[in-house]
Parts: structure tokens; C-alpha cells; sequence
């Protein structure tokens, strides 16, 4: 079940297009002054293909039995165990310098990124920084789980 899923803002695509649009016209006339234009073509082409995959990502959060499932589509996906999850929050919004997609933010830090909100899961070994749409939401969702497992792990025996 997906409890989130995010993208990234108009405002950041259309920086990100402005900043490709004027990389592949200096490629390609570069290229014409060259004599080289097929190659200029290809780089060119290889360029926009890129940067199309990139600003089409999506940051998912779903969760399926026992696993919370963290997706940066089309590039990176893993699950953690809900077991594993010490605690889950509300993180500070990520912005353009944080970067996009499956980022190394420290040493046991972790981030799948699109900017705006995001959540903060602890795990022992590691910290998940999550783009989503709806940070309160996804966090007591989770909370809620970790607390479900939790009870079906330990169940307090009654006396009769």
C-alpha cells in the first residue's frame, strides 16, 4: 500500500530545463562550428534523455506486510524492516542543494530526494531522509505500524 508519493516541484523542473535547454544549444552549436555534428547530436539527445528521467522522479513510500518500501523511481528502491524502525519524523524540507534522487548525506545518512517535505526514519545502522508530500501523515502511518508489530510481537498475557 503507498501511503506517499512525491515529485518534484514545477519550479525546480523549470530550473533544471533552463539550465539543460542552454547546456544543449552551447553542445550543439558547438558542435555546427566544429564540423562534428552528429556526435553534438548524440551528446545533445543523451543529455535531454537524461535530465527527462531525472525530473520525471518519483519519491514512493509505501508499506507491504512487514517492510516499509522506499522508492526513488526510476532509479533506487529498498525496504526496510518495520522492526527495524526506531523512529520515524518529520524532517526539515530538502531544497535544490540537498540534490534529487538517492543522495549520500553523511556517513549513515541516506536521502531519497525531490525537494519540499520529507520524514526522517532511525533504524540502528541507519537515517532515511524522505521526500513526501504529506510528512504528519506518513510519520504516524509508520508510527502506527511500528506500534501494530510491535503488539503482535509481545503480546501482553492476561491473567484469568
Amino acid at each position: 500500500m503507498v501511503i506517499s508519493e512525491a515529485h518534484l516541484a514545477r519550479r525546480s523542473k523549470g530550473l533544471i530545463w533552463g539550465i539543460v535547454g542552454a547546456s544543449v544549444v552551447v553542445v550543439v552549436v558547438s558542435a555546427m562550428v566544429s564540423g562534428i555534428v552528429l556526435p553534438g547530436l548524440v551528446l545533445a539527445a543523451g543529455i535531454v534523455a537524461l535530465t527527462w528521467a531525472i525530473v520525471r522522479a518519483t519519491v514512493s513510500v509505501a508499506i507491504t506486510g512487514e517492510k516499509i518500501v522506499l522508492r526513488c523511481a526510476p532509479f533506487y528502491s529498498t525496504e526496510v524492516p518495520i522492526s527495524d524502525v526506531l523512529a520515524v519524523t518529520t524532517a526539515e524540507d530538502t531544497t535544490l542543494s540537498d540534490g534529487y534522487g538517492f543522495q549520500v548525506m553523511g556517513k549513515n545518512t541516506r536521502g531519497l530526494l525531490v525537494g519540499g517535505p520529507a520524514v526522517a526514519f532511525e533504524t540502528n545502522n541507519r537515517r532515511w531522509i524522505v521526500s513526501t508530500a504529506h510528512p504528519e501523515e506518513v510519520a504516524s502511518t509508520i508510527q502506527d505500524q511500528i506500534e501494530t508489530k510491535r503488539i503482535s510481537r509481545d503480546p501482553v498475557k492476561q491473567e484469568p
